[in-house]
């Protein structure tokens, strides 16, 4: 009965009023809608970056930051979790058109990513948490976005590491499907050959946020023939795999080998010893995404918003 369909009649209407009444519902959200003939919710596509939420529960702090914005406004949040894209897709679209969400907020963003070209399409305000694909054919209209400058992060994370004398720096990476991911990669390349050394694959290591999976990735890559000083990751779950990986090889952080992460999660202040990463400012990105869709529920034609949030290197101790 999202927003008055027209497939629920008026006595059906007056019953499900009657039931909530009669219930003593609280808070009384559904019947307010009804009576009033809307509903507030926004839908936050989650689907795509739930195998980082899975292991990570720092991830939903973004979560938490876009809430913190809608309540203030009334607006209920339907959180998509399809994990397939054709999935997420379907199930987006088939919210807008229904009526029964008012907006959208999509929480990261692929290399390739059709979902946002179909918000485009339906002119259903939305706010994209990451980066809008590098395909200018496709993505010809603006839309708003809010992010951090992840190839900026990588890059500075890495000279960081050359800045202390070291020249032969692993990265271990998680997928590059996903847009920030392959940013993270890019500024590592970028500050690898800014240095004047070579782009070494054997130090380059791929994963999936489990953390064994990257333990034995890591174990491979630093027993190669000529094993790196310092290992930089795209994000602290990798990181901890490293640091397994390094105890398990006999290996002491930072005498041995130096490790960064990315992203600042809890578990990096927990590690023996604590991680030296980058911090991600997710509540912020959460909340501003919220305001920016609120505003732009609230009057369409205000301007295209879009907001970058700074990184800063937070040293700790696996840094030599």
């Amino acid at each position: 009965m999202a927003n008055n369909a027209s497939n629920v009649s008026p006595p059906i209407r007056k019953k499900v009023l009657r039931a909530i009444k009669a219930l003593n519902y609280t808070p009384n959200i559904v019947a307010r809608s009804l009576e009033a003939r809307s509903l507030k919710n926004i839908a936050v596509v989650m689907g795509r970056t739930m195998d980082q939420a899975f292991s990570n529960p720092d991830f939903f702090v973004i979560l938490q930051g876009i809430t913190s914005t809608l309540v203030k406004q009334e607006y209920s949040t339907l959180l998509l979790t399809d994990l397939k894209q054709s999935m997420e897709l379907e199930h987006c679209i088939k919210l807008i058109r229904s009526g029964a969400v008012q907006g959208v907020i999509v929480v990261g963003s692929f290399v390739h990513d059709p979902l946002l070209s179909r918000l485009l399409e339906e002119d259903c305000p939305f706010v994209l948490i990451g980066y809008p694909p590098d395909n200018p054919d496709i993505y010809t209209t603006p839309f708003n976005t809010v992010s951090t400058n992840d190839k900026q992060s990588a890059y500075q994370a890495v000279r960081f590491l050359l800045e202390r004398g070291h020249r032969r720096i692993g990265l271990v990476h998680a997928p590059l499907s996903y847009a920030a991911n392959r940013k993270r990669y890019d500024g590592y390349i970028e500050a690898i050959t800014e240095a004047g050394l070579r782009i070494d694959h054997t130090l380059i290591a791929s994963t999936s946020y489990e953390v064994s999976e990257t333990v034995s990735a890591v174990t491979a890559l630093l027993t190669v023939a000529h094993p790196p000083t310092a290992v930089f990751c795209t994000d602290d779950y990798k990181a901890t795999g490293v640091l397994r990986a390094a105890l398990g090889l006999g290996m002491r952080v930072p005498e041995d080998l130096s490790v960064m992460g990315h992203n600042n999660y809890q578990i990096s202040e927990l590690t023996t010893p604590p991680l030296t990463t980058v911090t991600v400012p997710m509540f912020e990105l959460g909340r501003s995404a919220g305001e920016i869709l609120m505003r732009k529920i609230t009057d369409p034609s205000t301007p295209i918003e879009n907001l970058f949030f700074p990184n800063r290197l937070l040293i700790r101790d696996t840094v030599k």
